[in-house]
């Protein structure tokens, strides 16, 4: 039975005498449900161009649209790491959708842009409680010959989510971007119900839960490799949602491209984004170093953002190095991911992946604005003053983590 507050011990032997096998089923659907969750960030993607022109907004509010979903995770997501652990992984996932669900419905019915900020705040608390648990529940249905392979493959969610909502570009203007909320509601509520059937009660939701809050706190910014996992990741989503986030606008209204058109060459970046993420899970299995997979993705990023934001790269070639970059980029959140039940003792994995979603949020909340106030500023062509040195900056962190993923 899936135990709502401890990861099940690996390979553990039952009481019949057999052995634990994966899950993949159940493995699969929680994938599904970080997916759904994705969605919700990736809905602004594609529905930005459309509200831009509704509410008639200039792309600092446009960019704080897309930042807004990731405030509270900026702020409190190892805390929130922490406190679900004890509320139990089945009713925080559960929870969080309805509270995805609900910030959706204030979405759809929003009439200015500030309510439209504050359903996303909302989304995103739903967003965290969802995906945080998450990684504990796959750890806790996969023997450990399978775990690292399912915490590489975890790292798909966040692309596919996005990418899938990018493929509706060509039919978002019949819809209308408030029926496309609406529908996010029904999915997620869907996804709760469903969660509740197939994810058992745990055997012991009241036993021991492991250290206080505050001591779990400190063993985690204690230690080093928490805190370096943390930064890395968080320092390739701030370059991850520049490029993912406004590529749908600088296509449409820099190089001129149709909405419908925009939208699908972002979705294939996006997906090539989702490839990668899926071969890190591959390669770590195979026992390619997680380091290596890391370094790849950030010097990616630094190499191509010049011609990425050049005045004189067309559109297509945009796409293209875009789709280049942010596939050999993909690696690193599965590369994260695996390399989190290596180095985190069971107990903290959860408060150490709250930890992880909170620079993931500082990066998805910095990044944007950053890039909003650079573009106003001094144009496209100045992005890359912004990206290269947060990718220097993350080779340092990872050169500094290589020991640990070696030893």
């Amino acid at each position: 039975m899936l135990d709502d507050t401890k990861r099940a011990e690996p390979d553990a032997a039952q009481s019949d005498g057999t052995r634990r096998t994966t899950s993949f089923p159940l493995a699969l659907f929680l994938l599904l449900g970080g997916i759904i969750s994705a969605a919700q960030l990736g809905k602004a993607f594609v529905a930005m161009p459309l509200i831009q022109a509704e509410m008639h907004l200039g792309i600092t509010i446009v960019s704080f649209i897309i930042a807004t979903f990731a405030t509270l995770g900026a702020l409190l997501g190892m805390g929130l790491g922490l406190v679900l652990r004890r509320i139990g992984a089945r009713r925080s996932l559960v929870g969080g959708m309805c509270i995805m669900a609900a910030g959706c419905v204030l979405g759809a019915i929003a009439q200015t842009p500030e309510a439209l900020i504050a359903s996303r705040i909302i989304e995103g608390i739903g967003f965290l409680a969802a995906v945080i648990v998450t990684p504990d529940l796959i750890g806790a249905v996969s023997t450990s010959r399978d775990r690292n392979l399912l915490f590489g493959v975890w790292g798909v969610f966040m692309p596919t989510g996005s990418a899938l909502m990018l493929l509706l570009g060509p039919v978002l203007p019949l819809i209308g971007w408030r029926n496309l909320w609406l529908s996010q509601a029904v999915v997620a509520m869907a996804y709760a119900l469903a969660a509740l059937a197939m994810l058992p009660r745990g055997s012991a939701p009241t036993g021991d839960r492991g250290p206080s809050l505050i001591e779990a706190a400190r063993s985690v910014l204690a230690d080093p490799a928490s805190v370096l996992l943390a930064a890395v990741f968080g320092f390739y989503t701030f370059q991850y949602f520049i490029l993912a986030g406004f590529l749908p606008v600088l296509l449409v209204g820099t190089l001129g491209l149709p909405l419908s058109t925009a939208t699908l060459l972002t979705a294939g970046v996006v997906i090539a984004n989702a490839i990668g993420n899926a071969c890190a899970g591959l390669l770590s299995r195979v026992g390619f170093p997680l380091w290596i997979s890391m370094t790849a993705s950030l010097s990616f990023y630094a190499l191509s953002a010049p011609l990425i934001y050049s005045a004189g790269v067309p559109a297509g070639g945009v796409a293209v190095i875009s789709a280049i970059a942010i596939g050999v980029a993909g690696l690193l959140p599965g590369s994260v991911f695996a390399a989190v039940p290596r180095l985190v003792r069971a107990d903290l994995v959860t408060p150490t992946i709250g930890l992880i979603q909170q620079a993931s949020n500082i990066g998805q909340f910095a990044g944007p604005v950053a890039a909003g106030l650079f573009v106003s500023l001094f144009g496209w062509p100045a992005i890359p003053i912004l990206l290269i040195p947060v990718a220097l900056i993350g080779l340092v962190a990872v050169f500094l983590l290589k020991p640990k993923l070696t030893g």
